[in-house]
């Protein structure tokens, strides 16, 4: 890995992925990536001879971490200019030039420049809130749905995959029917559901989702996917898709 004593600009902070050695450099101000991310990436079934689009890619931690655990090669689209300098140095960094590339353009208005029917995966964390849902901030477009809604972050999704191609996505369980409805409309057709719950005791807050363009109808619902047990220790499965000793408690 390069000397990476000088990279950081001020106001940035170099975080470790624990896997290997991954690092991802972020905005100590902005938003970050949590535990939606990492869980996602580890949800996402790509091969190293496919390639995945990574919409809205903010810091890159989707594309660093899949193409980290799969070898795939990745597309990250980001519209901020900034992240999109910020993420070119994450993956100097990590000397991983040859498998993801930035492209600073719009996923929403930009399909034909970024190529329609071009990828055989998309992956996706979208904004969660809709944008009359609480008080927006600078970093609102991370959070809130400024530039689009779920439904047209399916289109767009769509669009750019080719047939039979998988779209990969997190969202508020709470909001799930608003998804399967803006997938369908989009013709992904839902083929994996994992519902994420924080402890055992409590109902689901997140939801994992797979689906296929063009896919006929059949959806596996898998068991959920625990975050900690009850004493708010992460789960083994947790601490294996977060790379962590399960035997010694470390990260590996």
């Amino acid at each position: 890995m390069m000397d990476n004593s000088n990279i950081l600009l001020p106001g940035e902070r170099l975080d470790l992925l624990d896997y290997r050695g991954m690092v991802l450099i972020q905005k100590e101000n902005s938003f970050r990536f949590g535990t939606d991310s990492v869980l996602l990436a580890g949800f996402a079934k790509v091969s190293s001879r496919e390639s995945c689009i990574d919409l809205g890619a903010g810091s890159g931690v989707l594309s660093v971490l899949l193409h980290a655990r799969t070898n795939c090669h990745m597309f990250a689209v980001e519209v901020d200019e900034q992240q999109c300098e910020m993420l070119n140095r994450t993956i100097r960094i990590n000397e991983i030039e040859k498998y993801i590339e930035v492209c600073n353009k719009n996923y929403i208005t930009d399909l034909d420049c970024i190529g329609r029917g071009r990828f055989d995966a998309a992956i996706c964390n979208p904004p969660y809130h809709r944008l009359n849902c609480g008080k927006l901030s600078d970093n609102s477009g991370a959070t809130h749905e400024v530039l689009a809604d779920i439904f047209r972050v399916a289109l767009s999704a769509s669009a750019l995959l080719k047939f039979g191609g998988k779209f990969f996505m997190c969202f508020p369980s709470e909001r799930l029917s608003e998804a399967f409805c803006a997938l369908s409309e989009a013709v992904l057709e839902p083929k994996r559901l994992r519902l994420v719950c924080s402890k055992p005791s409590k109902r689901p807050y997140l939801c994992l989702i797979e689906a296929k363009k063009g896919g006929k109808p059949g959806l596996i619902i898998e068991n959920s996917l625990i975050v900690c047990n009850e004493n708010g220790e992460y789960t083994d499965e947790v601490k294996r898709i977060y790379h962590i000793d399960i035997d010694e408690g470390r990260m590996g």
